[in-house]
């Protein structure tokens, strides 16, 4: 059985990141592949948030915020999402990469197991559930 798919949002970037994870086996869209450049940078949190977890996607984001934002923190609520956020964005995009990479038997072992809502850190120490402001 293949594992969890993914939807990477903008902060994560277009290329580098999703083929990255492609590249060991993840099962990727990234939000410009999905919506298309001009749309992707436009759209607001709440709908891909809404979209990417009605698909069945796992959200990979760079902005741990989004569980901390009362309109985001909804939205992950509302649909149960189940996110995956950098606790440092100030990372290349190689960095973030390797980051979910370290981290990728705990993440897929979560993602896979426990349903949504949730927004974990994905940081140097591993994976922190992190409180939903709602």
């Amino acid at each position: 059985m293949p594992g969890p798919r993914f939807f990477t949002d903008r902060s994560l970037g277009d290329h580098l990141l999703p083929e990255t994870l492609r590249a060991a086996g993840w099962i990727v869209v990234s939000m410009r592949e999905r919506y298309g450049s001009v749309t992707a940078q436009a759209l607001v949190d709440i709908d891909w948030i809404r979209d990417a977890t009605a698909e069945g996607e796992v959200l990979l984001t760079g902005d741990k915020a989004i569980a901390k934002r009362p309109l985001e923190a909804r939205a992950v609520v509302a649909s149960g999402a189940r996110v995956f956020a950098l606790g440092k964005n100030q990372l290349t995009g190689a960095q973030k990469a390797q980051r979910f990479l370290n981290l990728e038997a705990a993440i897929f072992r979560r993602a896979g197991r426990q349903p949504g809502p949730y927004v974990v850190s994905v940081n140097e120490r591993g994976l922190e559930t992190l409180k939903l402001f709602d």
